[in-house]
């Protein structure tokens, strides 16, 4: 009798907890673990927020979880939260964190290990997985679910400054918040959506001093606002893979009168084949020119949200300084935060400084010991840019060799070292399922050989949709 396979999921937050669900739901005949270190699965880092006014930027109607049940989640709200909920509804993170462990509890076969995967051997098909406390996991096949990290270490920071806690790196910890006077002015580095997050939270702790943010653009992501859509994408198939044609065709149907959100949002099943076509060299010039009018445009905020920004931006209570960080030193009441401005250096004080940059992607320097191994024995390899992971379509890792693994795969943050966009649920949804239906279809073509098409068994290619387990 042939032993059973596993599969090991590492991270317990969405990517990780709907790539399991879909396992079970497709009826693989693997055992299915999850590693997470915290007691609840479907959290993460985004859901696990405290603050109810931390809300998604995609409304109820466009965010389920369920491809083909695109009105799951605004049902599950409207029974579980909000029965005056509309598919208009921002809610709060917080509450859509809850609907992805209620998804996770509704399957059984899912087995939890709360821990942290700190070192990896892989020895033929089978992979050991090496724990924070020594213990060892084997698994037939890998999934990298690790969600987001810290922000990359920042310019010129001071140890004082960090020592004496006038800088803080990480604006989730509950740290960042504490010993902080009521009317202390604090300064953030950054003005995206991890910036607003911290406005909304230091109102919410009861902080009424100034807030002043710094960033090279000097701008907050735009707002959510009815429109019109558009049955076809504002980028045909067919342009040309450059920048240049991509913005002007853009433009062209913007300019016949089509709202610029609809024309934006009209691109979302086609943005990562677009990107995809792009040569690298038209792909390096976006990510230097065009990453950030993308993301404000792309990634907004929910209404109610971009109505305390702007409120508080009149107000002159939150107030945006455009330039570029050279500095944080400790001061006696703080930090002085020098940046250079188009007009030259500048400096203020401030009680606190706090790095909203987002999260870093450069994944050979991050504080993973996983990570660490793995790039170490060239199983994985950054993607083109030096950023995140380079993996196939269906999400296999692919090595320093250039060739991909049958056993490592990816989803989530880990796909923009390849894709322009991975991090927003309509997306991480769509990876979970054909993450699950490879891997299913994998194992079960390893256990019966004369079932299914050989390329199903290796290589980590996409496999026909209408595939499943045996």
């Amino acid at each position: 009798m042939k032993s059973r396979k596993t599969i090991a999921i590492i991270g317990g937050g969405v990517s990780g907890s709907l790539t399991a669900f879909h396992l079970i739901h497709q009826g693989t005949k693997a055992r299915v673990i999850i590693i997470e270190p915290r007691p609840e699965l479907g959290l993460g880092l985004a859901y696990s927020t405290p603050s109810l006014r931390h809300l998604l930027n995609v409304p109820a109607g466009k965010i389920s979880a369920l491809p083909k049940e695109p009105a799951h989640f605004l049902n599950w709200l409207r029974t579980h939260h909000d029965p005056h909920a509309t598919a208009a509804t921002f809610a709060p993170r917080a509450v859509f964190g809850r609907y992805i462990h209620s998804l996770v509890a509704s399957v059984k076969g899912i087995e939890q290990v709360r821990a942290t995967v700190v070192g990896y051997r892989q020895i033929g098909d089978c992979a050991t997985l090496i724990l924070h406390n020594g213990a060892e996991l084997q698994a037939n096949r890998v999934v990298l679910a690790t969600g987001n990290f810290d922000p990359a270490q920042l310019p010129g920071i001071s140890r004082e400054a960090t020592a004496s806690g006038a800088y803080c790196h990480n604006a989730w910890l509950p740290e960042t918040y504490d010993n902080l006077a009521s009317d202390a002015p604090v300064t953030l580095i950054g003005t995206g959506l991890t910036a607003v997050d911290v406005v909304l939270r230091l109102r919410e702790l009861g902080h009424s001093g100034p807030i002043t943010a710094v960033s090279r653009h000097g701008v907050f992501p735009n707002r959510h606002a009815d429109y019109t859509p558009i049955t076809k994408s504002a980028i045909p198939a067919g342009t040309a893979p450059t920048c240049v044609a991509y913005l002007r065709a853009l433009h062209c149907v913007i300019r016949s009168g089509v709202e610029w959100r609809a024309a934006i949002d009209s691109l979302r099943a086609t943005t990562n084949d677009l990107w995809l076509a792009l040569p690298i060299k038209e792909q390096r010039r976006f990510r230097r020119h065009l990453q950030r009018r993308w993301d404000v445009v792309r990634h907004r905020m929910a209404p109610p949200i971009a109505d305390v920004i702007e409120a508080e931006l009149a107000a002159g209570t939150l107030v945006i300084h455009e330039g570029s960080l050279e500095s944080i030193e400790a001061a006696e009441n703080g930090a002085i935060v020098t940046f250079r401005a188009p007009d030259g250096s500048d400096s203020l004080a401030t009680a606190r400084a706090i790095n909203c940059t987002g999260p870093s992607m450069n994944y050979r320097r991050v504080e993973s010991p996983l990570l660490r191994s793995l790039f170490a024995q060239g199983l994985v390899s950054a993607g083109p840019m030096g950023g995140g992971f380079n993996s196939t379509r269906s999400g296999a890792l692919i090595g320093s060799d250039g060739e991909a693994s049958p056993i490592l795969f990816n989803l989530g943050p880990g796909r923009l070292g390849t894709l322009l966009e991975s991090i927003a649920v309509p997306e991480i949804r769509e990876q979970a399922v054909e993450v699950a239906k490879t891997l299913t279809a994998q194992l079960a073509a390893a256990e019966y050989p004369n079932s299914q098409p050989a390329s199903h068994a290796l290589g980590g290619e996409e496999l026909d949709s209408e595939t499943v387990a045996a």
